[in-house]
């Protein structure tokens, strides 16, 4: 899945202004199947060519897909037994843990990269949530009709 990540870090999807990509899909699909830990390995291990194809480089999307990977499997682990359609608790657990990740990326992002602040506001993390909800919807088509559990723990 770590590989997984990066390949797909090279990948973006042109919308306007700017693109999108699915870098965040492996540590979703992990952290959903596998728990929160596997999903902070691949959240570190998935963006490295992402982070170190940057200009400015940018280490830190590393710690905050850790954050991602983490709470999503966090979070989904507590509400995955909810009597409601499966994607409710993954759709949530993606939501609360992208807002967990909401203060990280804007302090590395304003205070550490530098970039200006309405840019992170108005495209950096509208951006990101686009790619978290598109990233979890196709997680669960993909955990609907394949046994990724399974295929991971051999």
């Amino acid at each position: 899945m770590c590989a997984l990540a990066n390949v797909l870090g090279f990948f973006a999807i042109p919308i306007g202004l700017t693109s999108i990509h699915l870098m965040q899909l492996p540590i979703i699909l992990t952290a959903l199947s596998m728990g929160s830990w596997n999903g902070a390995i691949v959240g570190v291990i998935g963006p490295i060519s992402m982070a170190y194809r940057l200009s400015p480089i940018n280490p830190y999307i590393l710690l905050g897909n850790a954050i991602l990977g983490f709470f999503t499997g966090f979070l989904f682990t507590h509400l995955k037994e909810m009597k409601t359609k499966p994607i409710i608790p993954q759709v949530i657990s993606v939501l609360a843990a992208y807002i967990i990740q909401v203060p990280y990326i804007y302090v590395t992002d304003v205070y550490l990269m530098p970039l200006p602040s309405q840019v992170v506001l108005t495209i950096i993390l509208p951006k990101l949530l686009l790619e978290n909800i598109i990233s979890v919807l196709l997680c669960h088509f993909i955990l609907f009709r394949i046994d990724i559990q399974n295929i991971l723990a051999n």
